[in-house]
């Protein structure tokens, strides 16, 4: 009778392994043997003295991430060899720790382009959250998870609103973090960390289109009603009408202050000179009479000349209540003051150019829409 054969038990590439740390806490490791080459990775992830019983569910916790990202290590192995090993750990990361990379941008990325992707990353972290997919890795990310993502996008409430009933974000704000988060996963590619960007193989009607939406501005004569009438908030007033003499965000119009203030060479007239805060690059705005009439006195060289109130929900109420009074049935809006600006400025005279270089626009093709309202 023969013998029954022995089952032979494969031998893992990888093993959990733990290093006894001063502080009686313990370093977990993994510890690589693949084709005659080892190798070891900390995890950062530490074993804590179970003191009592929230400790035990703490280390239960921590194991269990321990083990899955041995699991993913296992199959990247297959995919990529040791010899590749860095390439094996990014693939293995967390999906949100890739996106953190992605937000500290460069030296030369905005400012305004940063607090966006960080924003971006929130809806992330709150998709993961409400999804229990909280330690999905970067070559976990499917066509499937897009598509939640997506899902998510379309009614994650506006947090900057301060409304009784939350307000989703505007379809623009979310096709700009669904445009982030898809280049995020084009970096992934480039670098040879995964094979191909799941983004891709969602259809148009799929994925969150950017809507053109409509430019609100102020006729002359609507202008001239706001002007005639008192605001409960006339620091708001003065800002606003100032902002459609001028062209300045409300961003500008927050650190606009004399130190910005310059005489023309010939002595008769001024223009503001400053770096603006989204694009972070200067622009001169010539200052009109009309424009100085709205200008507070001055504070001081570095103080800012108006007081706006820093909440967009004040602001918002303090110009909708204006606008009524004024007999105004727009909705009006410091971006408002600037697309007002660019029409009146173009229907004046002013040469494209000039209003381009005013508004601080990097293309001209910008500034044509106002040829168009």
């Amino acid at each position: 009778m023969a013998r029954p054969k022995k089952q032979v038990k494969l031998k893992e590439p990888i093993k959990i392994r733990l290093k006894p740390l001063a502080d009686g806490n313990k370093s977990i490791y993994l510890d690589i043997y693949w084709k005659g080459v080892r190798k070891y990775e900390y995890l950062k992830l530490y074993i804590i003295p179970e003191v009592n019983p929230l400790c035990k569910e703490q280390n239960k916790e921590t194991m269990a991430v321990a083990e899955r990202i041995k699991a993913e290590r296992i199959k990247a192995l297959h995919g990529h060899g040791v010899q590749d090993w860095e390439t094996v750990k990014q693939g293995s990361q967390l999906l949100t720790g890739w996106i953190k990379k992605y937000c500290e941008g460069g030296v030369s990325t905005k400012k305004s382009t940063l607090h966006c992707r960080v924003e971006m990353l929130h809806t992330v972290e709150k998709y993961l959250e409400e999804s229990n997919q909280t330690f999905i890795t970067l070559e976990e990310v499917n066509a499937d998870f897009c598509r939640g993502y997506v899902k998510f996008l379309r009614t994650f409430p506006n947090s900057h609103c301060k409304y009784i009933e939350p307000r989703p974000i505007s379809q623009n704000t979310a096709s700009r973090y669904l445009g982030m988060f898809s280049t995020t996963l084009n970096n992934a590619v480039r670098q040879g960390i995964i094979r191909n960007n799941p983004m891709k193989e969602l259809d148009a009607k799929e994925r969150i289109q950017p809507k053109d939406g409509k430019k609100e501005y102020l006729t002359i004569e609507e202008l001239k009603a706001l002007m005639a009438t008192d605001s409960y908030r006339p620091e708001v007033k003065q800002a606003f009408i100032f902002a459609c003499f001028t062209g300045l965000r409300l961003s500008d119009m927050y650190k606009l202050a004399p130190i910005h203030i310059f005489k023309t060479p010939d002595g008769k007239g001024e223009y503001i000179d400053m770096e603006m805060q989204k694009t972070e690059k200067p622009v001169i705005i010539p200052l009109s009479e009309e424009a100085k009439r709205w200008l507070p006195k001055p504070k001081g060289i570095t103080t800012p000349f108006f007081d706006i109130p820093t909440t967009q929900t004040v602001i918002g109420r303090a110009l909708r209540k204006w606008a009524e009074a004024a007999g105004v049935e727009k909705h009006i809006s410091f971006h408002c003051s600037r697309h007002t600006f660019g029409t009146l400025a173009l229907t004046k005279g002013m040469p494209i150019e000039s209003v381009s270089r005013v508004l601080g626009h990097t293309n001209i093709v910008t500034t044509q829409i106002y040829t168009n309202i």
